[in-house]
């Protein structure tokens, strides 16, 4: 599963295109390896966005689900509060997309604010702080009014 990441310095934005099959370990190992490559620089302030659409086939398990969302929170800087938006294109994707949200937002010590969306547009203003994020979804904080992806 290649990923594709873009640093914008300006907007403090780090995006990722991810293409081709996803797996739990896939997911896990390429986790890993994108901290280990943008620890080197100070990051920690960047808000993200991880753009699935380009995704084919998608095998994911609920434990690999759970096993990432505390993988990932063990990543999060204590004390900065960043916001995290997935793009998804798909029913299935956006249901375990929603199921990350949530097992991370359970996760003690996290420090990011996740959000699903189906349009990378809608994921831009609420990460630029100008749309709202589906209601309940936002881990950590419940979102604001409006439902990503229909308009509102």
């Amino acid at each position: 599963m290649p990923a594709e990441h873009n640093i914008d310095h300006d907007a403090k934005l780090i995006a990722t295109l991810w293409t081709g099959t996803t797996t739990d370990q896939e997911l896990s190992e390429a986790l890993i390896l994108y901290h280990r490559q943008i620890r080197e620089f100070d990051y920690a302030s960047y808000n993200q966005l991880l753009d699935f659409t380009g995704v084919e086939n998608i095998h994911l398990t609920v434990a690999g689900i759970r096993h990432l969302a505390h993988t990932a929170v063990g990543t999060d800087v204590t004390g900065r509060r960043t916001r995290l938006a997935i793009v998804v294109d798909r029913p299935v994707a956006f249901g375990l997309a929603r199921m990350y949200a949530t097992y991370r937002s359970l996760v003690p010590g996290q420090s990011k604010d996740v959000a699903v969306f189906k349009q990378r547009r809608d994921a831009l203003d609420w990460l630029n702080g100008t749309g709202a994020a589906d209601e309940g979804i936002a881990a950590g904080r419940r979102g604001t009014k409006g439902r990503p992806g229909n308009g509102s």
